[in-house]
């Protein structure tokens, strides 16, 4: 398998965007954020399905690059079979009726269609271990899993963000919601203004806080984050003296 860098996935996501941009769906219009199902759909001729993955909504999306059956669950719990035609991403059914999970499911739409992207471009190298041939699923918080214990991971979700995000768009909102050129500071306790606006402009791009506030700081329009623990700002750690 490939292990691409950063650059190389940032110049592949940047190619698919502008495939988005210039669907007619879209492009005689002002683009504010990037509709995952319709790249999956339009861009990349997948199919989306959504459907009850497991029992208690570990598993996010899943997807395969050849025939086979999966298990997925009733609205009862009862066990019945999918069959995944290796163009086909599936979705936990539950994520598309929240609109508290919008981010969640766009980012698992985008997650899941990266590993068909890098299929699709390196059919030789992608998919073909005994590990990666199978199915891919996409479980819930797996992006913050450090250090990277698996490329293919690590790649879908580094692509799926800069899908899912691209620079200008992000400039493009923090213009409309007041942030400036960059945050300096993001915390809800002591920048209440500042997360206010940030907050609403994750929303506005159909994303989580966290996945936001993590593409920011990579492109440098982000400082410093205190979303998990916004008191850490002023925590004193006592100094460990040497023995």
């Amino acid at each position: 398998m490939k292990h691409l860098s950063r650059f190389d996935i940032e110049a592949i996501a940047d190619k698919y965007v502008q495939a988005y941009m210039a669907l007619p769906d879209v492009r005689n219009t002002q683009i504010y954020r990037i509709d995952p199902e319709l790249l999956l759909e339009k861009v990349l001729g997948l199919n989306v399905e959504y459907q009850h993955l497991s029992y208690d909504g570990s598993i996010l999306g899943m997807t395969s690059f050849t025939e086979m059956g999966v298990q997925v669950f009733e609205d009862d719990d009862n066990e019945a079979f999918f069959f995944l035609d290796g163009k086909t991403v599936l979705v936990e059914k539950d994520l598309n009726f929240d609109s508290k999970l919008k981010g969640r499911k766009n980012f698992t739409l985008m997650h899941e269609g990266s590993h068909q992207i890098f299929k699709m471009l390196f059919p030789n190298d992608y998919g073909v271990t005994q590990k990666s041939a199978g199915v891919h699923y996409y479980k819930a918080n797996s992006e913050r899993n450090k250090p990277i214990s698996d490329w293919e991971e690590w790649q879908a979700n580094t692509l799926g963000a800069a899908i899912l995000l691209p620079e200008n768009l992000i400039i493009q909102g923090m213009y409309l919601f007041s942030l400036g050129e960059k945050i300096e500071c993001l915390n809800k306790i002591y920048y209440p203004s500042v997360y206010k606006r940030f907050d609403a402009l994750a929303d506005f791009l159909g994303c989580s806080k966290k996945a936001l506030a993590i593409r920011m700081k990579q492109l440098g329009l982000l400082k410093k984050e205190y979303l998990d623990n916004p008191f850490d700002l002023v925590t004193v750690y006592p100094e460990v003296s040497e023995l």
